[in-house]
């Protein structure tokens, strides 16, 4: 009887477990979750589609902004328009008198080689200064040329 009753009891309370208890979702509840679970498998598999491609743009956009930085260095500075140039020194300040008197600046800048470089005029853009150093051909010097000073 004592075994019986152990066992009734084992029995009733074994039944009443949650852990044997029988899901109370549907079968149309577990389909719509399948689905549900899919249709955030894709959109992630979109995002990551997306955010590889900005990934690849913002390193296109970088790529160019470094171009467009280095290209900018070297289109801007100190740009001159070279009158002359003089290994002597005398003859460069004398030339430079002259460049102040057609209205140039005159200024004497040292060159490559140990030369005197005698400016006409000094500009901040490469462009601006091709447009000068026509002017001055036309009127100044024949030879005139640009200078770049580093």
């Amino acid at each position: 009887m004592k075994k019986v009753a152990i066992l009734l009891i084992l029995i009733i309370s074994v039944s009443s477990c949650s852990l044997f208890e029988k899901p109370t979702m549907t079968e149309e509840d577990i389909n719509s979750l399948v689905q549900e679970k899919a249709n955030v498998e894709e959109e992630l598999a979109n995002v990551i589609q997306d955010r590889d491609m900005w990934k690849l743009k913002a390193e296109e956009c970088a790529q160019l902004l470094e171009e467009q930085t280095s290209e900018q260095e070297m289109l801007t500075g100190n740009y001159y328009v070279i009158a002359g140039s003089f290994k002597n020194s005398q003859y460069a300040s004398e030339f430079s008198d002259k460049v102040r008197q057609m209205g140039g600046t005159g200024t004497i800048v040292p060159g490559p080689y140990n030369f005197n470089l005698v400016a006409f005029s000094v500009h901040e853009t490469l462009s601006a200064a091709a447009e000068s150093m026509y002017n001055v051909r036309s009127n100044v010097s024949e030879d005139a040329w640009i200078w770049k000073q580093k």
